[in-house]
């Protein structure tokens, strides 16, 4: 009997401490997933969705349109690239999902990242989280729902 109630206390335990991911689809071409032991609470305006924790923004996600005159996709990643950088802002490309490209910025804990869905270049999603958790947020990247 004491190895039964073990077992269904061992279960019980692991249902606990588990945690859901909540998706998110600011756009038809985004999607991510994010745990949901982060945030408390989900502010939505038009083009953004910030999460909080404890009444204070932990991170966003933000959809933009890309200005009708760009030459091309590349070249205004490289040119946002480029304005972002500065003795105090470092630059990485990331490492998402395939059909995905883009880079994140650095300042302070935060990493802000500018990904775009390479099927549907009109926009950019911005997202910025702390440093600890931006990869895992960022490699949940997906097309939208």
């Amino acid at each position: 009997m004491k190895v039964l109630v073990l077992i269904v206390l061992a279960f019980a335990l692991a249902g606990c401490a588990s945690t859901q991911s909540v998706s998110f689809s600011p756009s038809k071409n985004y999607a991510v997933s994010i745990q949901s032991e982060l945030f408390d609470a989900v502010r939505i305006e038009k083009n953004d969705i910030t999460l909080l924790s404890d009444g204070r923004a932990i991170g966003y996600l933000r959809v933009e349109p890309v200005p009708a005159d760009v030459a091309s996709t590349p070249e205004f990643l490289k040119t946002l690239r480029s304005a972002s950088e500065s003795e105090t802002v470092k630059t990485q490309a990331l490492n998402v999902s395939p059909g995905f490209t883009g880079f994140s910025a650095q300042f302070r804990d935060y990493l802000t990242g500018y990904l775009m869905n390479e099927e549907s270049p009109d926009t950019i999603l911005i997202i910025s989280f702390p440093e600890s958790e931006f990869d895992k947020i960022t490699g949940t990247i997906s097309p939208g729902i």
